[in-house]
């Protein structure tokens, strides 16, 4: 089997490629950074003697992005699993103050760039009859997250798509989730410390302790998620939203009836009579 991960030089998405590896998944290792993106190739070779990972030093915001990781894949073979993990933390501040140009760009790059890579892959994976998409959802896709809009919404709009494409997907034998791996230290970690002013006292404070204590344990999580996700027992689950810290999701291949529910583990509106609230006429 052949992953692409993005994202792949550090954080989550490094042990994404580990956990991938450590379950005989070939690789396709897409970052910016091509240094850091070698080093990470180099340790997963070493770890995991026999697989095989190829590394693809790339911008995922140039337009021809998906183009060249389709060419890269072309190389491989077939593509059995897509990880979408790479992600900006956007402008920091109110929404109507943050420069404009940063806020389409981390919109851009957060929303319609996975969009593209899932565009890039679903051919080929109609073609096998097969396929796994898992993409990585953020603070704020559940819920409002002041000074933080244009990462929220993108990531908001990413779980949606996520939802729509699974169904659209379903009868090809492809199987597409959204993952909220809840908070650890990362790059994004780094630049909500660095802009404490604007991004207030709570988050500063949970990001310096995540920071201190080199906190990684929920990424750790999130990356167990995706290979029970895609070459684990839940590979047969679609259309969720699933936290990787909250969730009892190493038992959903147990609960088929409570998977299959519309709702369940999904974005939805909450109406007043579920909360026991009642509208005067």
């Amino acid at each position: 089997m052949l992953a692409i991960v993005t994202g792949a030089s550090r954080g989550l998405g490094r042990l994404c490629a580990h956990e991938l590896a450590a379950h005989g998944v070939d690789l396709l290792l897409i970052a910016r950074d091509r240094a850091a993106l070698a080093d990470v190739a180099v340790e997963t070779k070493i770890k995991y003697p026999g697989r095989e990972v190829t590394t693809l030093g790339c911008d995922l915001r140039e337009p021809d992005a998906p183009q060249r990781m389709r060419e890269a894949a072309d190389q491989l073979g077939q593509v059995d699993i897509l990880v979408n993990n790479a992600a900006v933390q956007g402008p920091i501040g109110p929404a109507w103050e943050v420069p404009w140009r940063e806020f389409e760009e981390a919109v851009r790059f957060d929303f319609l760039v996975p969009v593209a890579l899932c565009r890039a892959v679903i051919p080929s994976m109609k073609t096998m009859g097969r396929g796994w998409i898992i993409n990585i959802s953020g603070g704020g896709a559940t819920g409002p997250r002041p000074m933080f809009t244009a990462y929220a919404a993108s990531k908001t709009a990413l779980v949606r798509f996520t939802e729509t494409l699974a169904m659209e997907t379903a009868r090809d034998g492809i199987r597409v989730n959204a993952i909220a791996p809840g908070a650890f230290a990362s790059g994004i970690t780094k630049v909500v410390h660095s802009s404490a002013e604007n991004a207030g006292a709570a988050e500063a404070a949970t990001a310096r302790q995540l920071l201190d204590a080199e906190d990684t344990a929920n990424a750790q999580k999130a990356a167990r998620l995706v290979v029970y996700l895609t070459v684990g027992e839940g590979r047969d689950v679609t259309g969720k939203l699933i936290s990787a810290v909250w969730d009892r999701w190493d038992c959903f291949h147990r609960y088929p009836e409570v998977v299959a529910q519309k709702d369940a583990f999904t974005l939805r509106r909450i109406l007043p009579e579920e909360r026991n609230l009642v509208l005067d006429e």
